[in-house]
């Protein structure tokens, strides 16, 4: 028979299981014929201790780790291996939780692949209140969404009645371990410690506690991105929700090394607990090691004792661990990183865990507030708010002012010296700001022009051109000693010469503009950040993504370490979709302008916006693959771009140009026409309008010909594209990819085969740098065709490989594929490979299907859709 233990046996129970834990085998009889319990609760550890006889001591281990088990011995659990359950069939064992075993499973039911995580409950006496937890635990975990949080897809029971669940499958890395593989400073840990304080605060804002907060439950996948693990141990802090619990069954379930004094008795579980285990969390990732030091031999009333004094500091730890723990941090000795970790990581690692739950932070929230606050240089909560703390803090957020200061003596005067720096730097700004406006009012009125000037008067026929023009020859002479004014307004022009496809110019602005940003305002500022990722915008379109990586990320570093300039942030996301859209990854760019979107506070619309919503429209296209979608949405950003009275940017331009393809996709001809004729009523095509303008308005004339069927105007058009192209060899490589499709089209159309072939050759040539699977699958479309065309199947076989192993390396263009299969297919024939051949003509769907209908200017096989 199994005994019945009281809920204050199983409490010294558990605390002699913790000690026992952290014995070597050969002292663990002689602790256990002398613990402090009673026979029945001796026993009942004893035959744990026999149970879990194989397991290393080792102080992160689980304390509820079969505790819930009886005295006797259980039968093992039948494995799962092999099983169906529901939906997923089971590989392998991943491993054991405190209530049961977790298995990676598959999804078997040809409704789409997927891996999960299937965890199942241990069964044996005292199931019952087991049981109930683990279908608890489901509830818990459908109430519980958040992207940081390992997510339930599924549950059930199987034929014998254990339930389980399907959870999102993980992969990832411990924390900890994670953080130590990339040598991660300080800032960096922190910045992933705060996601999972995220995690935690969403669980607390639904009553859940988790109450077993580890490295091991707190994964990082190869991403970055934290996910939480385990909540079969949380508690609902719903009234209606406590009976039954693991709690009242005397099984309250922790970690040693993370668990709050409150978890050691029977004080009441609340959200203070996971702070406390937070905090050991802060703890480890700064100095290596948990604030606690378990060793063996000690009585239960020892245990509890030692939790009840002051937990070890951060800097206290650091300072006796090994030279490779500071190394993993980014720090030469162990000293340094004692040192860095002194003050207030110190004090925000203590407040969460102090023995008392009421002293600890008000909430995870808190907890995570004070951490941003730290990275900003800003006065943390847990350290007392002195006079001198607050003077410390505020001169050391202003550190040109403190150099500036000087004497250490005179700190009783520093507000006032700040007060007039600050008058004088917003004196300075101004005048910059009355100079910058005065000197762009002349530029237009002309009144700035002298009789030695190389520049015309400026008159109401001039056009943004000659201004720009007029402007770089200025500045030097208007600005000769303000680097700060010159990198402003040089990074300005050189993004309106980036939207007028004045490459050249561009590239040698935007090249000053950054240098100049980082010799005047630093390496770290957000005007270097916003002249780098103009820059950037340039060199994507010049090189594609791999010329970027470097300068995105020095922008991204310093829109970390500026969370309050909301605008750089969103520019930093904008670039990255459009970084993410070339390589193909469409969702990725979908959902970070969106992102963009939803932090427009108010519901206020900006430049921001409209960029925002040209991604998006352009990422439907792909992801939808519905014409109609592409035309709402191509309106949609005309109809913002009016409301901010912004109708010659490429945002716009790139709108006209989506609803104009869209109907004609739709066959609504007509329509197509007039919007063709309101996109070239904004454009003046005359000697000064720019390269990118005149190669649009050609390329969808070509388009409009190609419909109709007028072969004439067809080909006039793609004449003159031609030569834009030839006169202009720095377009941005997406567009000139675009246009050369159309050249090669109509060059086939009448069956010339050598224009053809030299334009899908150079296509591809100039595509190849770029890297960019979007780009390089249609280019391999483009050269296949060509190749065939001309008679050269085995060339045209190679193209449309080599753009089938572009597609796989972004799922997301699948689309691609039919259009590339259908040029293997005919290379194959003409190889006299006839059963190869039929073996891919097979797979390709017919072009009135949907599956090929491609995007991107391109809507081949689209069906027939009404109006």
């Amino acid at each position: 028979m199994t005994a019945t233990l009281t809920p204050d046996e199983w409490a010294a129970l558990k605390a002699c299981w913790e000690i026992v834990q952290a014995l070597p085998a050969d002292q663990q009889a002689t602790y256990l014929a002398h613990a402090p319990l009673s026979p029945a609760a001796r026993e009942t550890l004893r035959s744990l201790c026999e149970v879990d006889d194989t397991a290393p001591a080792h102080v992160d281990r689980p304390a509820h780790e079969l505790l819930g088990l009886p005295s006797a011995r259980p039968a093992p659990a039948p494995s799962m291996v092999g099983r169906r359950l529901g939906a997923f069939q089971v590989l392998r064992l991943i491993g054991r939780g405190g209530m049961g075993a977790v298995y990676e499973a598959e999804r078997v039911d040809a409704e789409y692949r997927q891996r999960v995580a299937i965890k199942t409950v241990w069964r044996g006496a005292d199931s019952d209140v087991l049981l109930q937890r683990f279908r608890s635990e489901r509830q818990i975990l459908a109430a519980l969404q958040h992207p940081n949080i390992a997510q339930l897809l599924d549950g059930g029971s199987t034929a014998e009645g254990t339930p389980w669940l399907a959870m999102e499958f993980v992969e990832g890395t411990p924390i900890d371990e994670w953080c130590d593989a990339r040598q991660l400073g300080l800032s960096a840990r922190l910045d992933l410690f705060r996601q999972v304080c995220a995690a935690v605060h969403h669980a607390h804002q639904r009553l859940v506690v988790h109450r077993d907060l580890k490295p091991s439950n707190i994964l990082v996948n190869a991403e970055g991105t934290v996910k939480l693990l385990d909540f079969g141990v949380a508690k609902l802090l719903a009234p209606d929700a406590s009976d039954g619990t693991l709690t009242g069954a005397g099984l309250s379930p922790f970690t040693a090394a993370y668990a709050a004094p409150e978890q050691l008795g029977n004080a009441p579980i609340s959200t203070a607990t996971d702070v406390y285990a937070l905090g050991g969390i802060l703890t480890l990732l700064l100095a290596g090691a948990p604030p606690r030091a378990l060793a063996g031999g000690l009585t239960p009333e020892k245990f509890a004792a030692r939790h009840l004094q002051p937990a070890r500091s951060p800097s206290q730890i650091a300072q006796q661990a090994p030279s490779d723990v500071a190394r993993a941090r980014g720090v030469a000795t162990a000293a340094r990183l004692a040192a860095s970790l002194r003050g207030e990581l110190d004090a925000i690692a203590g407040m969460a865990l102090r023995a008392e739950p009421v002293r600890r932070y008000a909430s995870v929230e808190a907890l995570s507030d004070d951490v941003r606050r730290y990275l900003r240089r800003d006065r943390v909560i847990a350290r007392p708010d002195g006079t001198w703390y607050r003077l410390w803090t505020f001169v050391r957020r202003r550190r040109a002012l403190s150099a500036a200061v000087g004497a250490t003596s005179l700190m009783l005067v520093v507000s006032s010296l700040v007060t007039w720096r600050q008058s004088q730097a917003a004196v300075a700004e101004a005048r910059r700001a009355e100079r910058a406006a005065t000197f762009l009012s002349g530029l237009v009125t002309g009144s700035n022009a002298t009789s030695y000037d190389p520049l015309v008067r400026l008159a109401p026929g001039g056009t943004v051109a000659q201004l720009l023009d007029s402007a770089l020859v200025r500045i030097p002479r208007e600005f000769p000693n303000d680097d700060r004014m010159r990198a402003r307004l040089y990074t300005a022009i050189g993004a309106n010469l980036l939207n007028q496809a004045r490459v050249q110019p561009a590239l040698a602005v935007l090249d000053s503009a950054q240098r100049l940003a980082g010799a005047a305002y630093g390496r770290r500022s957000v005007e270097y950040a916003r002249a780098s990722l103009e820059y950037a915008a340039l060199l994507l379109d010049l090189g594609g993504p791999p010329a970027t990586e470097a300068l995105l990320n020095e922008a991204e570093a310093i829109a970390r370490a500026n969370p309050a300039e909301q605008d750089l942030a969103a520019r930093v996301a904008l670039f990255r979709a459009s970084r993410a859209m070339q390589l193909g990854r469409i969702s990725e760019a979908d959902s970070l302008a969106a992102a963009v979107l939803a932090s427009e506070r108010g519901g206020a619309r900006s430049m921001r916006s409209l960029r925002a919503e040209a991604v998006r429209m352009y990422a439907s296209s792909w992801i939808r693959r519905d014409p109609r979608d592409y035309l709402r949405r191509a309106r949609a950003v005309q109809k913002l771009a009016d409301s901010l009275g912004l109708s010659a940017t490429n945002e716009t331009m790139s709108a006209r140009s989506a609803e104009f393809e869209s109907l004609l996709v739709l066959g609504r001809t007509t329509d197509a026409e007039a919007a063709l004729k309101r996109l070239r009523a904004g454009v003046t095509l005359d000697a000064d309008t720019t390269a990118s303008a005149r190669a649009r308005y050609a390329y969808q004339r070509a388009y409009l010909a190609s419909v109709a069927g007028d072969s004439v105007a067809r080909r006039s058009s793609a004449d003159e594209l031609r030569a834009v192209l030839a006169t202009n060899p720095t377009l941005g490589a997406d567009v000139r990819l675009q246009y050369m499709g159309t050249i090669v089209d109509e060059a086939l159309a009448r069956h010339d085969t050598t224009v053809a072939l030299a334009a899908a050759r150079e296509c591809r040539r100039l595509s190849l740098p770029t890297e960019s699977p979007m780009i390089l699958s249609f280019a391999a479309w483009y050269l296949g065709q060509a190749e065939l065309a001309a008679g050269h199947a085995q060339s045209a076989l190679d193209a449309v490989l080599e753009g089938q192993q572009w597609v796989a390396r972004a799922p997301e263009l699948a689309s691609m594929n039919p259009l590339l299969r259908r040029v293997q297919v005919g290379a194959l024939t003409a190889l006299g490979r006839a059963g190869e051949a039929d073996s891919i003509r097979a797979s390709v769907p017919k072009p009135g299907a949907i599956a090929p209908c491609t995007p991107g200017g391109k809507w081949k096989g689209c069906p027939d859709l009404p109006p």
